[in-house]
């Protein structure tokens, strides 16, 4: 897939170890947009040749529960430390975070074997990780390419994966019907914004198919000029749609104080905004891995904060599947 990258200011050696306060109990979509409870540190692990960041808290002596595992998918030629603060603040909340060094995802296999890496190592005498992590618990999350590595990785994984999570999922060649998103290539499937790539031999090997997910999903995208064309909400709308689960489209307007766009997931410092992007995609994981009643409120309460807050306007929730959705 090609889509621009942006270079974020912001390196992974800024969270080696962070300080993290305590929630204020200001309201609940506030609180998940503030640093978690917890201390965090960041480190690199590695097996078979394949590189990993790892970002999660820095003792787990502290947590009272075992940490649910997130594994991250990078946009098209970016890295990890260009979602620092991202992974850092979900690691604040409890969360331990596996992330590929490599700048291709889009194939889903390298964000089952970065969750199957932990897995193991929670297994293992000695490891750092030993009987600390929530195995069962693991959610596929990623931007652009990685959106699309997440949807993978849920469609390879199966029961594996848990929960979704894509941050700008890009087309993939279907939309709303007779709609000019709605383009099928000659061959088996329409192939959108998928190219191939040394992640995927052919096109075919990052095409998502959201119509094939059984876990519940949480969609992100924006009005941005570029989301315009690579993550379109008419597409987005007909991927919430397709989804056989629970599944929320968020449409979110404004993220850290600006229009939000492609890349707002690279810098989402919600900063005093509380219906920002930590805020939401905390709470969502909270709910799904953590079984959180009221993270869970946000999205599928009586009055859902996601769908009362005018920075998520247009933004739709739905609490199982209702049939085809309307893409192509």
């Amino acid at each position: 897939m090609r889509y621009i990258r942006w270079v974020a200011v912001v390196t992974l050696s800024s969270v080696l170890l962070l300080g993290c306060s305590q929630p204020s109990s200001t309201g609940p979509a506030l609180d998940y947009g503030r640093p978690g409870p917890f201390n965090v540190v960041a480190t690199r692990v590695g097996t078979r040749g394949a590189s990993f960041a790892v970002i999660r808290p820095s003792s787990y002596s502290t947590l009272s529960f075992l940490s649910p595992i997130v594994t991250w998918g990078n946009g098209t030629g970016a890295n990890p430390s260009d979602y620092s603060a991202l992974l850092s603040h979900l690691a604040s909340w409890g969360f331990t975070v596996i992330a590929s060094t490599l700048p291709d995802t889009g194939s889903g296999r390298e964000l089952l074997a970065a969750a199957h890496y932990l897995v193991g190592a929670d297994d293992r005498t000695g490891s750092p990780y030993f009987h600390h992590l929530s195995v069962h618990e693991v959610a596929a999350v990623g931007h652009s390419q990685g959106a699309t590595g997440a949807v993978r990785a849920a469609e390879l994984g199966g029961s594996f994966i848990a929960t979704v999570v894509t941050f700008s999922l890009p087309w993939n060649g279907q939309g709303p019907v007779g709609s000019t998103w709605d383009r099928p290539a000659d061959g088996p499937e329409p192939l959108g914004w998928s190219g191939a790539n040394p992640d995927c031999p052919t096109a075919l090997d990052c095409w998502p198919d959201p119509a094939r997910l059984h876990q519940p999903t949480f969609l992100i995208s924006t009005r941005g000029p570029l989301d315009a064309v690579i993550a379109n909400p008419a597409v987005e709308r007909c991927y919430f749609e397709e989804v056989e689960a629970p599944a929320v489209l968020g449409l979110v307007r404004r993220s850290d104080g600006k229009g939000a766009d492609h890349l707002s997931i690279e810098d989402p410092t919600d900063g005093g905004n509380p219906g920002g992007l930590l805020a939401y995609i905390t709470a969502w994981l909270l709910a799904e891995l953590r079984h959180d009643p009221t993270a869970a409120g946000l999205f599928f309460g009586r009055r859902a904060s996601l769908l009362e807050s005018a920075n998520w306007s247009g933004s739709r929730v739905k609490a199982a599947w209702s049939g085809d959705g309307p893409c192509g």
